[in-house]
Parts: structure tokens; sequence; C-alpha cells
């Protein structure tokens, strides 16, 4: 069985965090993930998920990203992807999710387009 993944929350400006991923995301720990990035999202009002050690996402993890998205737009915050690994590129492909997320070739990129947005 397969260990939740590791996640770290990272402040950021303009109430952002960036929340780093490693480790698979599969059936035996998407539970677990979904609590974490909850609550990051309880206290910040945009989220960039940093995907660069992710080793592996199956549809319970692909499920459990749109439900994330799902409860950001319901709660009028922000959900980027950042770093996707190939292998979840071509999920999010497959399945259409690509459309749907804002996808971002690093951290850094997708905090610098929620920057310009937040600013008035």
């Amino acid at each position: 069985m397969n260990e939740d993944p590791r996640v770290t929350v990272r402040e950021a400006a303009d109430h952002a965090a960036v929340v780093t991923v490693a480790g698979a995301l599969d059936l035996h720990t998407a539970d677990g993930f979904h609590a974490q990035a909850a609550a990051a999202m309880a206290t910040h009002h945009h989220l960039v998920l940093d995907l660069t050690h992710l080793s592996f996402c199956d549809s319970s993890g692909l499920s459990t990203l749109l439900r994330l998205l799902r409860h950001a737009r319901t709660a009028d915050a922000g959900l980027a992807l950042a770093a996707v690994p190939d292998q979840m590129r071509r999920l999010l492909a497959i399945t259409g999710a690509d459309t749907v997320f804002a996808l971002y070739d690093s951290p850094a990129a997708a905090l610098a387009a929620h920057h310009e947005t937040a600013r008035p």
C-alpha cells in the first residue's frame, strides 16, 4: 500500500500558496492529499500545485484534482497546476481535463500569472 504523498505548503504573495506534491497520487493516497490541499485552500485565495516531484497519477488522483478545482471555483479561489509531468499531461489530454485547469511550466510562472490578475 502506498503512503500519502508528501505535501508541503509555501506561502506566497497575494494570498497565494505553492503546494508541492511528491510521490504518487492514486486510489490509496487521494483522500489524504485532498484533505491537506483543502486545508491549504481554506487559508489561501489561490493555490499553485507544484507537481515537479509527482511520480504517478491515476484516475482517482485526477478526480481529486477536479474536486479541488470545483471547490476552488465555488469558493471564488484559484487553482493552477505547475510543472506537470509528462504522464499526467497525457492523462489530462486524454480526458480533456487539460482544458479546465490552468497549466504552467513552473510554479514561478503560475505565481506570476496570479500576481498579474490579483493587481487592481
